[in-house]
Formats: C-alpha cells, sequence, structure tokens
C-alpha cells in the first residue's frame, strides 16, 4: 500500500512540474524575453563585425602617424 502511495506522489509532482514548464514556454513574458535576449545577441554580433572591418583601418592610421 505504502509503496502505491510513493508511486502516485512521484507522478503527481512529476506531471505538475511538466506542466508548468510547458506552461513558461508559451507565456507572453518568456517570449518577450527570449525576443530580448536574441536582439541583445544580434546587436552584440553586429558591433564585432564592425569593429573587425574598422581594425585595419586603425592600423593604417596609425602606420601613417607614425610614419609622418
Amino acid at each position: 500500500m505504502q509503496r502505491n502511495v510513493i508511486f502516485t506522489a512521484v507522478f503527481a509532482v512529476f506531471s505538475l512540474l511538466f506542466s508548468q514548464l510547458t506552461l513558461a514556454e508559451e507565456s507572453s513574458s518568456f517570449v518577450a524575453r527570449n525576443a530580448a535576449l536574441a536582439e541583445q545577441r544580434a546587436n552584440a554580433a553586429e558591433q564585432q563585425a564592425i569593429a573587425k572591418q574598422n581594425a585595419p583601418e586603425q592600423q593604417k592610421q596609425a602606420g601613417n602617424a607614425q610614419d609622418s
């Protein structure tokens, strides 16, 4: 009898936990947070790309300044 109670309790807790996870994926706050994170990553990647493009130009300018 005690084994059945333990099994039922574990099953109930697992079911509740799983339902909370699936609801979190569908909530508007979860979607908004993921969109904000994706935008931050895109901005960071764009900044890195701009920095890589500007690095050779800065080296040229530094070389020209030393030559003068």
